[in-house]
């Protein structure tokens, strides 16, 4: 008999601050969560700045660094993940209103600018935005990983 382990990933799509990437992997850490990067986002080896902001927690994080997010998203499939994108558009559902996780998720972060890459989208299973009541609509990359990592991990 195999005994199937639930994986939690979330995918950094090019996150351009170290400092983000730290308090990602920080909360990952807290919320025994995985972290997956692609593209130029920087690995704790790559910047002293990830670490300073994780405060070492990527000692104790699974950790992988891929090329594209390509590659991050057939390896999740490998590992029978369910592949969500965290963003706004029209046919994204709402955080608070999906079910609990009951499988093996990954869910991709974006670019600070830019959002999740187009041809990304095309790609996962869902997309799915956190409701927002103020006058913003966005929250900082580091935020939005923590509220997705609390939800879908309960």
């Amino acid at each position: 008999m195999t005994l199937s382990v639930m994986k939690k990933i979330v995918i950094l799509e090019n996150i351009r601050s170290a400092y983000n990437v730290g308090n990602i992997i920080r909360t990952a850490d807290a919320l025994w969560w995985e972290v997956w990067m692609t593209g130029y986002t920087p690995m704790p080896e790559d910047s002293t700045r990830v670490g300073k902001s994780a405060l070492w927690a990527q000692d104790h994080v699974s950790l992988q660094s891929f090329v594209t997010t390509d590659q991050a998203i057939a390896t999740a499939r490998e590992l029978w993940c369910h592949v969500i994108a965290a963003e706004v558009t029209a046919d994204a559902k709402d955080l608070v209103g999906c079910d609990s996780v009951k499988e093996s998720i990954a869910v991709i972060l974006w670019n600070e600018v830019v959002g999740v890459e187009p041809a990304t989208l095309k790609k996962v299973d869902q997309t799915v935005f956190i409701p927002m009541h103020g006058h913003k609509e966005s929250l900082n990359v580091g935020q939005t990983a923590a509220i997705f990592m609390w939800e879908l991990g309960k």
